[in-house]
């Protein structure tokens, strides 16, 4: 059993490796920001073009925010890179973002990050 263990870790290892051989940027890497994303529940209206090009808007829930961007699930099918407008309903303060990860399909919505193109601290508190 350690001798397939040891195999299925190296296995795992080496499909892991980048064609350059050094492994890829951790998840924490990947995924650090500048501030901390501390629970925060706003409603928003989403708005611009879906993967195909095409216009749309959708009412989403914050999952989390800071000021750098938030996470929500969105139903409509969005790209990585991809630019965003929000619009808090409370405030009415809009701004322009980018989506920076996508997460799996569950339920008929997926996960979207944002990042916001300037830290927008204000967004969160304006009346």
């Amino acid at each position: 059993m350690s001798r397939i263990w040891d195999l299925l870790k190296q296995a795992e290892r080496e499909r892991s490796r980048t064609p350059g051989g050094s492994p890829p940027a951790s998840i924490e890497q990947r995924d650090r920001r500048a501030s901390l994303r501390h629970d925060y529940r706003a409603q928003l209206l989403v708005y611009g073009s879906d993967a195909d090009g095409l216009p749309f808007h959708e009412d989403v829930e914050t999952i989390d925010a800071n000021d750098e961007g938030c996470l929500f699930e969105l139903e409509t099918p969005v790209r990585e890179e991809q630019r965003l407008f929000l619009v808090h309903l409370r405030t009415e303060a809009e701004l322009d973002c980018r989506v920076v990860r996508v997460g799996k399909r569950i339920q008929g919505k997926a996960a979207i990050a944002v990042a916001f193109t300037s830290p927008a601290a204000d967004f969160w508190h304006r009346r």
